[in-house]
């Protein structure tokens, strides 16, 4: 869906009306895909390609952002249109929690792999979680447990439907992994989360995982 602008409140919006008045139009949804893919490869993995400097927490200001993006691709179309209120718009509308905004400085939330140091919450209460992934890594997670690879973190769901478009991304035989996360504690392992949806972890033992869903 487009991406709007409230004219009386200033609220970013997937709405054409707002405060009773016609928005201002902002971006395509295909606009907003692809910012929002960008702005996670460049908080998460390749800050260092366009020369953006994160602090120890990940946030960089939202303006470096901008300016990093509209001169790494100044010679082409594809990003020249992006303003600060497009980066805004993005992040928070993201249905997933994948990025925050402070103090007019922007970082992701979780996800990566360069090394910043993120504070989260431990949780103490949510007990099932799950893991979307294929038939062809099964045999490894099983023998090894989930790992975090080149992230910082194993990445977890507490939706079904999340964990089931995580695994479409590796393939089309998805595999639903349901995480017993008392079985996490009782080994040592902290979960974090990271945001409504998503929890982290550092691994996942074999005995803690089980096929729920083929």
């Amino acid at each position: 869906m487009s991406v709007y602008k409230c004219r009386v409140c200033g609220k970013y919006l997937l709405d054409t009306v707002h405060c009773n008045k016609p928005c201002i139009y902002l971006m395509s949804n295909s606009q907003r895909k692809a910012l929002s893919h960008l702005m996670s490869a460049l908080l998460r993995h390749i800050p260092h390609e366009v020369d953006l400097e994160l602090d120890n927490e990940g946030f960089v200001d939202v303006s470096e952002l901008v300016k990093a993006i509209k001169e790494r691709w100044r010679n082409k179309h594809l990003y020249r249109w992006v303003n600060e209120e497009h980066v805004k718009a993005v992040a928070l509308l993201d249905e997933k929690g994948r990025f925050e905004i402070r103090d007019n400085k922007i970082r992701a939330k979780y996800g990566h792999s360069v090394k910043v140091n993120l504070k989260y919450d431990i949780d103490y209460e949510v007990q099932r979680l799950y893991h979307g992934t294929v038939k062809r890594f099964l045999e490894s997670i099983f023998r090894q447990g989930l790992l975090p690879g080149k992230r910082m973190y194993v990445h977890l769901t507490s939706s079904i439907d999340e964990a089931l478009s995580a695994g479409k991304r590796k393939g089309n035989d998805v595999i639903i992994l349901e995480v017993n996360v008392d079985c996490l504690r009782n080994h040592g392992y902290e979960v974090y989360r990271a945001s409504s949806k998503i929890y982290l972890t550092r691994y996942v033992p074999p005995e803690c995982l089980r096929v729920v869903k083929e």
